[in-house]
């Protein structure tokens, strides 16, 4: 089965005064439970001074149909194929959350097509094993698919606050969070569960050294999903990365720290921008 996924282009928006006639890609890949409108006031604020930006939106979130009747298996390589589709031809990317877990992979299988590749609150497994303890336990991963099938609406609001969980003023952005995503249609259920099967089963840490791109790890001082004592692992699965911490932030550092993420995100492309 074949989909086409949906995608917001934003095109460069130049700032008074600036004269770019050849201004890059940035792509960028939103996490589970989220769509492109979660980042995209942001992305046009922020980025789009300094990129075109294509916003691409998973399988069953937002305005992406979702597939139906997927193996655990195939849940993988079909969204994959699905994003890989959506590319422009020459990109930087960015993936936030399970989008960073997507465009690592992507990264990893379209080397000449994407320039540098920044991962967002994302590390290269989300769910723990006996090797792997900077992630979320698999019970808690497993008591959200089991809900999901009772009550959506309510998993959907814990998971948006976990997210929030640790940042600076947290109340308040929880708050304004909620308000934002009120009123949204709810993603569809087969994209909730096969995002939670990526989640649980995607592990590409024994794959980070072939990463031909240069590549940024930003991440959340006090993100409840990944704990910052995951440095030192992740140096060693991949010494070539660049690993950075917004100081303050959670889960969701674009929507609480927005302007010192952004500066993060530019500052990398442009400095590794021949």
């Amino acid at each position: 089965m074949n989909i086409t996924l949906n995608r917001t282009f934003i095109p460069h928006q130049p700032t008074k005064g600036q004269t770019e006639t050849n201004v890059p890609n940035l792509t960028l890949i939103h996490g589970w439970a989220a769509e492109n409108a979660v980042w995209e006031d942001w992305a046009k604020q922020y980025l789009s001074p300094y990129f075109n930006l294509y916003l691409i939106e998973l399988p069953g979130f937002g305005k992406s149909p979702a597939f139906s009747d997927l193996k655990d298996d195939e849940i993988n390589p079909a969204w994959l194929n699905a994003l890989a589709k959506q590319l422009p031809e020459k990109t930087h990317l960015l993936g936030w959350s399970l989008g960073g877990l997507l465009a690592q992979q992507l990264a990893l299988a379209h080397p000449n097509k994407i320039e540098t590749l920044i991962c967002l609150a994302s590390t290269p497994r989300f769910t723990q094993n006996d090797h792997w303890k900077w992630a979320v336990s698999p019970p808690l991963l497993f008591d959200f698919m089991k809900a999901l099938s009772i009550e959506a609406g309510r998993v959907l609001k814990q998971f948006w606050h976990l997210q929030l969980q640790g940042s600076e003023d947290s109340r308040n952005l929880m708050k304004r969070y909620t308000k934002q995503m009120t009123g949204r249609s709810q993603p569809k259920l087969q994209g909730l569960l096969q995002g939670l099967t990526l989640l649980k089963d995607i592990d590409n840490r024994d794959k980070l050294s072939e990463l031909q791109q240069p590549t940024l790890w930003l991440l959340g001082e006090h993100d409840p999903l990944i704990p910052k004592d995951l440095i030192a692992d992740l140096k060693r699965l991949h010494p070539a990365g660049q690993i950075e911490f917004i100081q303050g932030a959670s889960h969701m550092p674009f929507f609480s720290h927005p302007e010192a993420t952004a500066k993060s995100i530019v500052g990398f492309i442009q400095e590794h921008t021949l």
